[in-house]
């Protein structure tokens, strides 16, 4: 009977113990949430001072810590990738800026030591019709030339179709593919891209990406826009001082007026051809 007696005060002592930590983590909670709310609003003003305005859609995003990557560039699957388009019958040449350029009676392909590919050859299939055949025809192309990439995306306007996808679960800006069909069947391969698993060599915590920060220091220095409508951490792909592939945490802020690029360290935007 005692044991009774203690085996409920011990239950009612774990849930009064519960429900103070369900009600302390709803307090974090919704503090947290009108602390964002707070700073929004005050960003909303903040950002009119420059001339801006936010769109209805608009939220700010969560700050994130993100690591600077490397990537090796991989001349294997630049090969691989040209051969699987140029066919059989396939020369190499190699330029003294680490171009290789790729040819056969088919077209040619030159990829770059930062990246950058193009391709201008022949098919041998027809035209697609409209923007739903093109998709279909570049899915199958992409896939038979061995280019696909972690949360693939393809995305067609007309008759030309663009790959995107993400890099260690983090989108990379400006890292994508246009394939684009014209109607005498021909077909031309542009964009950036890299092969492989991305590595750190720096040690660290990372580089904070504070979007109100990012937000603010992009105000002060647009010019020509008037709505922001979203901003999206990830990173963008360039070579750095030892001519390697390096992939910067970076903001994607989308606009009225384009698409820009803010680098989350320097706070600065970043100049697209790079």
């Amino acid at each position: 009977m005692q044991w009774d007696k203690v085996k409920n005060v011990l239950i009612v002592i774990l849930l009064a113990v519960n429900l103070f930590l369900i009600v302390n983590l709803g307090a974090k909670v919704w503090q947290s949430r009108q602390r964002a709310e707070e700073l929004e609003t005050n960003l909303r003003t903040l950002t009119q001072g420059y001339g801006l305005t936010l769109d209805e859609g608009f939220r700010l995003p969560q700050d994130k810590v993100l690591p600077i990557l490397s990537v090796d560039r991989s001349r294997a699957d630049e090969e691989a990738v040209a051969q699987a388009i140029l066919g059989d019958g396939m020369e190499r040449t190699e330029q003294e800026d680490g171009t290789v350029r790729f040819e056969s009676e088919s077209g040619t392909v030159e990829w770059h030591a930062d990246g950058t590919v193009r391709a201008d050859y022949t098919a041998g299939v027809d035209t697609p019709e409209d923007a739903a055949d093109a998709l279909r025809l570049a899915r199958r192309l992409f896939s038979g030339w061995g280019l696909q990439a972690e949360g693939e995306s393809l995305d067609a306007d007309g008759l030309t179709v663009t790959l995107t996808g993400t890099v260690a679960g983090q989108p990379v800006h400006n890292r994508s593919l246009t394939l684009s069909f014209d109607e005498e069947g021909g077909v031309t391969l542009t964009g950036l891209w890299s092969f492989g698993t991305p590595y750190t060599t720096v040690r660290g915590s990372g580089v904070s990406c504070n979007a109100a920060d990012a937000l603010l220091e992009f105000g002060a220095r647009v010019q020509d826009t008037k709505e922001i409508d979203s901003m999206t951490a990830g990173y963008r792909m360039e070579v750095d001082s030892n001519r390697r592939l390096q992939l910067t945490p970076t903001w994607k802020i989308v606009t009225d007026s384009g698409e820009y690029l803010v680098d989350c360290a320097k706070k600065t935007i970043v100049d697209q051809e790079n």
